[in-house]
């Protein structure tokens, strides 16, 4: 229970100091410009709490999705029926701004969130953890990948022509490809390199990406128990295990499997830490209770995500950003729409991704925090009525013309543009809702015939 508590916590905490962030930068430049602030609210809907300090209305508002600050000289009318009318006085007229002044303020919440995001990616680097390449742990001998040429410790280097990292930036691509998820891998095996074609499945539909393959888990170290084998072997949390038992390990799977042949004797286990190779012994035992061999440890390091948490933190922004760009690449192209779309996801999705990040460790939650700041800000930017993008667009006419575009203009792609975004947003939440509890078979005449997932433990 304290653990749940600690995470809902920290999932608001961390994605509302987000909101706050990118509100605070229009806030204050707003100010300093001499604008009229008539409201700095986190969050949408009705307010929960709200306080007026030299005319500004504070508020925290019911839906945790967003942000605003009031400006009418930036924005006349828009967003009122969704920010609330926020004074029941008269409106009464205000001085003119400059439209540089309009687009400093309307840059200032991007730039905060990039900002944010570089002193988050200083904090990930204290964990120095390693990114995942897409290795190949297992192929069944009898699968059309081993046929095909697919090896173990094989690595994908390039999808269908576009290079690839790690696993999810396979899955983004193979997905991306279209054409029933055939995709032409190109796979590199110490100095050769040669390309394959495989059938690749729909993650949210199989179990596994491609029939008969496993990733290989890099085997890096996590928590050690106390008093356990691995403890009194000198074993620490992010150690790489390298060979054991003078078995060279290739991955997790393959390091525990190894370790289920060794009850009660004293193997040798090489590791790597801090870059240094040092070389141990432990003792595995056997535990009645998991009715497994163990020395004590869990797997450390993080899994395939789109956001790194290796590289300087310049590095790690190009790789947020470069995540993001692909995407809305993606959505711009006729071959790939349909799939990017597919594969969007709303506040429910961003809520749940917050959750399994922050199970993975602090860091990793730190590091998808680092992702949705950029996330926001580049899509912010983009020239869309209802975002920052758009009120630079129309300032920039405004500076450029000297003339102002008329604010039953601005009003109304203001507003149009809010409801389609608004119900996207709703869109995309019940499609997450329904992708986790799959609530879609309620309204089917025939409600399929349902298998019992099989839960497995190492």
């Amino acid at each position: 229970m304290l653990e749940i508590i600690y995470i809902v916590f920290m999932m608001l905490f961390l994605f509302g100091i987000t909101i706050f962030v990118h509100e605070w930068g229009h806030f204050y430049v707003a100010r300093k410009c001499g604008f009229q602030v008539d409201a700095f609210a986190i969050g949408m809907g009705p307010a929960l709490f709200q306080k007026k300090i030299d005319g500004v209305i504070y508020k925290i508002c019911l839906f945790p999705i967003g942000g605003y600050v009031s400006l009418p000289q930036l924005d006349p009318e828009g967003m009122q029926k969704v920010q609330g009318d926020n004074s029941n006085e008269e409106p009464q007229p205000l001085p003119d701004v400059s439209p540089w002044h309009k687009i400093a303020v309307a840059v200032a919440g991007p730039l905060c969130n990039i900002i944010f995001a570089l002193l988050l990616g200083l904090l990930v680097t204290l964990g120095d953890h390693p990114e995942a390449p897409a290795l190949v742990g297992t192929v069944a001998p009898e699968s059309a990948a081993y046929e095909a040429g697919l090896r173990p410790a094989d690595r994908i280097i390039a999808v269908n022509g576009n290079p690839v990292k790690t696993w999810y930036d396979v899955q983004v691509e193979a997905l991306l490809g279209g054409n029933q998820f055939l995709s032409e891998l190109a796979v590199e095996r110490g100095t050769f390199v040669h390309t394959i074609a495989l059938q690749t499945n729909n993650p949210e539909e199989s179990d596994t990406f491609i029939t008969g393959v496993t990733e290989a888990i890099p085997c890096i170290l996590g928590r050690v128990t106390p008093s356990s084998p691995a403890e009194a072997a000198g074993i620490q949390p992010d150690d790489i295990v390298k060979s054991f038992n003078h078995i060279p390990v290739t991955d997790w799977n393959h390091f525990t499997e190894l370790v289920q042949e060794t009850a009660d004797q004293t193997v040798p286990l090489q590791i790597e830490r801090n870059g240094e190779t040092l070389q141990l012994t432990v003792t595995p035992a056997f535990d009645e209770s998991t009715d497994r061999v163990l020395i004590g440890v869990s797997l450390g390091g993080s899994l395939a995500m789109p956001w790194t948490l290796s590289g300087n933190p310049i590095e790690q922004i190009k790789s947020d950003a470069s995540s993001i760009f692909r995407l809305l690449k993606a959505l711009t192209t006729a071959d790939e729409a349909k799939q990017a779309a597919g594969g969007l996801g709303g506040p429910v999705a961003i809520f749940t991704m917050i959750w399994f990040a922050l199970k993975m460790g602090i860091l990793n939650a730190l590091g998808l925090i680092r992702f949705i700041n950029i996330n926001l800000a580049v899509l912010n930017l983009l020239p869309l009525p209802v975002l920052d993008g758009g009120h630079i667009v129309f300032s920039l006419y405004e500076g450029i013309t000297r003339r102002k575009v008329p604010t039953k203009i601005i009003t109304s792609l203001v507003n149009a543009f809010a409801i389609l975004l608004i119900s996207a947003m709703l869109f995309l939440s019940v499609r997450d809702v329904d992708r986790a509890f799959n609530i879609g078979r309620f309204f089917e005449k025939e409600t399929p015939t349902a298998t019992e997932p099989i839960e497995t433990s190492d």
